[in-house]
């Protein structure tokens, strides 16, 4: 059979607005694909295998799309030599809902575990189309993407963009539904007099940084690996001059007791992490008000456990550190109402942070 036997053979669309030849299942063996235009910004995808002397559609039924990537993504492993598509499909205004696929033993298949890498570009996309467009669609899609990526701080962030605005999208229910499951757990309840109701919540971030495990190694006099400690942490402007400090909750049996765990708080000072302040007997989610002392911003955390009465900590700057003990603070006064932002606030049952396996 000749190359124009393809040529010859009936459609789906009414012309060819994409063409490609990629091994899709097997190193050896080229896949064709072939977008049909069914639209003016619509094509529908065939992927055909050459067998028992003619070409068979993989793809079952229609799988429409307005832009198209093919190349071999990223995994967890890295590359391997075989094609993911991934296929743009046109929703309103410059969005577009993106999903990845790649062909399996039961067919075509969503690639989950290529998404940190691919949508990277999809985020990169979003944040050029925002700085034209101040849009609740494009911060929608934004959070959308960094989720996939598993930036679910920023995700947080571009979701709470979206509700400002006053006809949100998809929905104000909708993307405070996505933004409450970013977080596994539930909101303090106002109690023991505290109004607890204007609080955010952001849980920890989720990718590795080596060079903060390196600084809590030194300070701590530990490997996170060897003792079995996994780390939860976020970035957070604690005395506004613009640079983000670290908060860094850890857990684990050599850094908790009946009444908390371990905490630090590291400054980044040129390109290296320096230790501001060391806490013990922490319990997340640690707030951070809205309130200063000496240039910092109050925290306030949640005293419990080693047989004394539960309370709420208030836990200040005294010019050169936080105290290292929150259950000898004094109390926040019933009748105080708390601003500011929950930072780590995983459920520790669900999440496990970041785990160092040792090697």
């Amino acid at each position: 059979m000749d190359g124009t036997s393809l040529i010859l053979k009936k459609g789906k669309g009414y012309g060819v607005r994409y063409l490609g030849a990629v091994p899709l299942k097997n190193r050896n063996e080229y896949n064709i694909l072939v977008g049909w235009q069914v639209g003016s910004i619509w094509s529908d995808l065939s992927v055909y295998k050459w067998e028992n002397g003619g070409f068979t559609d993989l793809v079952e039924g229609n799988q429409y799309f307005s832009m198209i990537d093919v190349e071999d993504m990223e995994g967890e492993q890295g590359r391997d030599g075989l094609y993911e598509v991934a296929l743009w499909k046109h929703d309103t205004g410059l969005a577009y809902t993106v999903e990845v696929f790649r062909l399996g033993h039961e067919g075509f298949e969503r690639a989950g575990d290529v998404y940190p890498a691919y949508f990277q570009k999809v985020e990169r996309y979003y944040s050029l189309l925002l700085k034209e467009y101040d849009s609740s669609t494009y911060w929608y899609y934004l959070a959308d993407a960094q989720i996939r990526t598993g930036r679910k701080q920023e995700a947080y962030k571009s979701i709470t963009r979206a509700l400002a605005f006053e006809y949100p999208y998809p929905s104000r229910d909708k993307l405070l539904i996505l933004r409450r499951n970013l977080c596994d757990i539930e909101p303090f309840s106002n109690q023991k007099g505290i109004d607890f109701s204007s609080l955010t919540y952001v849980c920890s971030e989720t990718e590795r940084d080596l060079k903060l495990e390196a600084a809590i190694e030194k300070e701590y006099n530990f490997k996170l690996s060897e003792e079995n400690i996994r780390y939860y942490y976020n970035r957070i402007d604690l005395n506004n001059d613009g640079d983000k400090e670290v908060f860094v909750f850890l857990v684990g049996p050599f850094v908790c007791g009946t009444g908390g765990c371990s905490a630090v708080i590291l400054k980044e000072n040129e390109g290296e992490y320096q230790v501001l302040s060391r806490f013990s007997l922490v319990r997340n989610p640690v707030i951070v008000s809205k309130t200063t002392t000496n240039g910092y911003r109050d925290l306030v955390m949640y005293v419990a456990g080693g047989g004394i009465e539960d309370f709420f900590a208030q836990v200040k700057f005294d010019g050169k550190t936080y105290p290292l003990n929150p259950s000898v603070q004094r109390k926040v006064a019933p009748g105080t109402k708390v601003e500011g932002g929950a930072i780590v606030a995983d459920d520790l049952a669900k999440s496990k942070g970041i785990q160092l396996n040792e090697e």
